[in-house]
């Protein structure tokens, strides 16, 4: 049993006997490396150094200064129990939910052009974390819209028209997003 043990034992020292550097091959690796100036090897450094600043920069910026989510709004109702066709009834409860944007963010409802809940400090209102809850019982017929905004500076409505309040914050810079509501 030792012969076939013997057999593996030299073949194993053979492995890797035809990957030998040739003889020599350390003094020529140092001679190349010898012969670049020391100016060449200073101007490399002062080229890589900025890049390796740069790279380390972003990341850092990356890190620190994480990217902000775009405004989102989702619109969830609770049903009275009355059912008319595809539009929703007198007694519905809508439920508003805007979140992401930039650093102010609220909600508006209007009805028939005119507001009825602004958000934050209306009553129904809450904030929290990243969102800006508005609920509301729809309580007479019409066509309601519910208007999300963002913007960096602070929101406010003038005289509470549609038209008015949303053409004064898009002045201003805000981002809007918007979804109708048909109450009869």
């Amino acid at each position: 049993m030792i012969e076939p043990i013997a057999r593996i034992e030299a073949a194993l020292a053979q492995l890797g006997a035809d990957h030998v550097p040739p003889a020599g091959w350390e003094a020529r690796v140092l001679a190349q490396t010898a012969g670049v100036s020391r100016w060449r090897r200073l101007l490399q450094w002062r080229i890589a150094m900025p890049l390796v600043a740069a790279g380390a920069v972003a990341a850092i910026v990356v890190a620190v200064f994480p990217r902000q989510r775009e405004l989102a709004l989702e619109v969830a109702y609770r049903s009275s129990g009355v059912v008319r066709g595809s539009s929703h009834a007198v007694g519905d409860v809508v439920r508003a939910t805007a979140s992401g944007g930039q650093g102010h963010r609220a909600l508006w409802v209007y009805c028939e052009d005119r507001l009825v809940l602004a958000c934050p400090g209306g009553r129904g209102c809450q904030s929290s974390g990243d969102a800006t809850i508005a609920e509301l019982t729809l309580q007479t017929p019409g066509h309601y819209m519910i208007v999300a905004l963002t913007a960096s500076a602070a929101l406010s409505t003038s005289d509470g028209t549609f038209d008015d309040d949303v053409g004064a914050a898009l002045r201003a810079g805000a981002i809007v997003q918007k979804e109708y509501v048909d109450v009869r």
